[in-house]
């Protein structure tokens, strides 16, 4: 089934007023089979076809439904563990004892937010210091960060002891999250690209690998709403692959991909 490049530009166009992600023409070939797995679930024969039927879904729900095929959810515990090594000697010391807000922007399917909850019971942070907010725009993923269920593969890289304190095997294949841990994380959806509705400031927020699927222009107003939404003091972690530019005044480089708000 070809999809058309007006097609591919209909869809484009949709996903980045919406939310911002930039499908840039490399991106045709994700975009067509992501697409057909709503296609033949729908039993529709054309991308024509769907795209005629999501225009005149008055619900939304068939949008909201190309968003969750749309988005990439890749993640895994401890990625990127420099970070978190960075957590537990700078950030710790610095926020043990207080009241803190935390915030995990494109938490994905949960791994971000719970390795930071485990990081911070390991190092002794009592566990009502913390609240940890978890927000992603696709609904499938932040469905299985609230059941915090892991199949075997993806728990295999925690170390054994970790794993054993604050998981749970449940069948052969999964392991189920302590109440304890997802006790501090709460899960919601979030349009980056929208009106922020919670509260701020947070002590740390993270948005890692989330800005890359952003044009330059979307990332920069990005990392200056984050940056006003930090307490002074406070760091904002990304992907490694990521950066923040000069002209973004107010954050400083203080190790590979954190900035701390002067």
């Amino acid at each position: 089934m070809k999809l058309k490049e007006s097609e591919f530009t209909t869809i484009r166009d949709k996903i980045y007023q919406y939310c911002g992600i930039n499908l840039h023409e490399g991106k045709q070939a994700l975009v067509r089979s992501r697409v057909l797995k709503r296609i033949r679930k729908l039993g529709m024969s054309n991308f024509a076809q769907y795209i005629n039927y999501l225009e005149k879904d008055g619900t939304g729900n068939e949008f909201l439904a190309l968003v969750d095929v749309l988005t990439t959810n890749k993640t895994s515990f401890f990625r990127e563990d420099q970070h978190f090594e960075f957590i537990r000697k700078e950030v710790i010391p610095q926020i043990n004892g207080r009241n803190v807000k935390w915030w995990s922007a494109g938490c994905s399917t949960g791994e971000e937010p719970v390795t930071c909850s485990m990081v911070l019971q390991e190092e002794g942070v009592p566990p009502g210091k913390v609240k940890i907010l978890a927000t992603d725009l696709s609904r499938e993923v932040l469905q299985i960060g609230k059941r915090g269920v892991y199949t075997a593969k993806k728990v295999a890289d925690i170390p054994p002891k970790v794993r054993k304190k604050y998981f749970q095997r449940i069948s052969e294949n999964q392991f189920q999250v302590s109440g304890e841990i997802r006790k501090m994380i709460t899960y919601g959806r979030l349009n980056l690209k929208k009106k922020w509705p919670m509260n701020g400031p947070f002590h740390i927020i993270m948005c890692r690998n989330v800005m890359i699927y952003f044009n330059r222009e979307t990332q920069q107003k990005l990392v200056s709403r984050f940056r006003d939404m930090l307490k002074p003091g406070g760091y904002l972690f990304i992907g490694h692959s990521e950066s923040v530019s000069s002209e973004n005044k107010g954050l400083k480089n203080v190790c590979p991909a954190v900035y701390k708000k002067i």
